[in-house]
């Protein structure tokens, strides 16, 4: 490693770099969030400690630093005391196999495959403490207690770590209506997006968000928290909610699976708002100032 970092640059993501690099060697650190700062009783103690003691090494040895959203860069600012002018932006973007699925026996497959319900909410993602599944299920359970929904929350991701599931649906009065699905391969995401009649993203810390560009590639309305990266990176095209507030959460679901003209105006700005993002533009930025940092 050393040999082939010589006179060079090294990209890194987050805290994962060689302790060991030649003097000459160009460390270049990709920043996703510094969740572990600010959430550390969401992670496992001993990764939490790892992980800082790693960041500890890439704060001082990189002497320009990228992040993924304007949010992530604040917090560089904040937390580490990075100057502004040492801090490049390099957004994500929605991936490329994303899209609307129109072909309706693709999504009669899928609904199918994962019983899914005519009408149903949806959130993507895994389990740990920062998604927020416990307010996100009390907000859903408090909306179908107080109006005549139809829907399902239907929960598809990973487990994660501290979530107990049958913890979070006990004493609901809708538990029946709250379903997690699991993993859902990358090929089947545009159908279940798609087949959404919302997309609820109540997360506590998100460094920048993909799901939410993701849904509104799909055409699917979306509720995410009014905190951290969410509200720039869905910008006009979603409703926002305070994440620490069931009681918030659920007048917004409410609001937003009884009214279609809502729904429909927010599809229409989520198109425009995703087209702001995009992995060629981002790649031809980093490129840029990795070019920039070896002509230096």
């Amino acid at each position: 490693m050393g040999g082939l970092c010589r006179d060079g640059v090294l990209l890194t993501t987050d805290s994962k770099s060689p302790f060991f690099l030649p003097k000459s060697c160009t460390l270049l650190p990709l920043i996703t969030d510094l969740a572990v700062f600010r959430m550390g009783e969401a992670y496992q103690r001993s990764r939490m400690l790892w992980w800082r003691f790693q960041y500890g090494y890439v704060r001082r040895r990189a002497t320009l630093f990228l992040a993924i959203s304007e949010f992530t860069k604040r917090d560089l600012m904040d937390l580490w005391h990075i100057p502004e002018e040492r801090i490049r932006v390099v957004p994500c973007a929605c991936p490329p196999h994303i899209h609307r699925e129109e072909d309706p026996a693709v999504l009669s497959a899928l609904r199918a495959r994962y019983a899914l319900p005519e009408r149903f909410v949806l959130f993507v993602g895994n389990s740990n403490p920062r998604k927020n599944l416990e307010r996100m299920i009390q907000a859903f359970d408090l909306a179908k207690a107080r109006g005549t929904l139809p829907h399902q929350l239907i929960i598809a991701g990973e487990q994660g770590w501290k979530f107990d599931r049958a913890a979070a649906v006990r004493g609901l009065c809708h538990a029946g209506d709250v379903r997690f699905i699991g993993f859902v391969p990358d090929e089947e995401m545009s159908a279940l997006y798609t087949a959404a009649e919302l997309f609820v993203f109540p997360t506590l810390y998100e460094g920048f968000g993909i799901p939410v560009l993701e849904a509104q590639t799909c055409g699917t309305p979306v509720l995410a928290s009014d905190c951290t990266a969410l509200p720039e990176v869905g910008g006009d095209g979603a409703l926002y909610a305070d994440p620490y507030s069931p009681e918030d959460i659920s007048e917004k679901l409410q609001l937003l699976l009884q009214e279609e003209v809502l729904r429909e105006k927010l599809v229409r700005a989520g198109y425009e708002n995703a087209k702001r993002y995009s992995w060629a533009a981002s790649a031809q930025r980093l490129n840029g100032i990795i070019e920039g940092e070896l002509g230096k």
